[in-house]
């Protein structure tokens, strides 16, 4: 997916949560069979560790679709900078 389309996508999928009208896509019991074998997901996201936040509710993704790092105090260091580069 190139990065305009994901921007979108999550874009879309908080529109979604924030009407009421959430697919709760990918979280399905063959869908985490799936996952079994790996991941690969479209986005990475840096976010607070609150617990009232999770990113892949809020932007109505499922299993998988998101790498998220959750951080106290939003203190970025080196090794949150690695993670993030690694993974794209």
């Amino acid at each position: 997916m190139v990065a305009r389309t994901i921007v979108k996508d999550l874009l879309d999928g908080n529109e979604r949560y924030t009407t009421g009208g959430a697919l709760h896509p990918n979280q399905s019991f063959d869908y985490r069979i799936k996952l079994v074998n790996g991941q690969k997901p479209k986005a990475a996201i840096l976010t607070c560790a609150d617990s009232r936040v999770s990113p892949e509710i809020i932007f109505d993704q499922g299993l998988g679709d998101l790498f998220v790092l959750k951080l106290a105090g939003n203190m970025v260091n080196d090794m949150f900078l690695v993670f993030l580069f690694i993974i794209r």
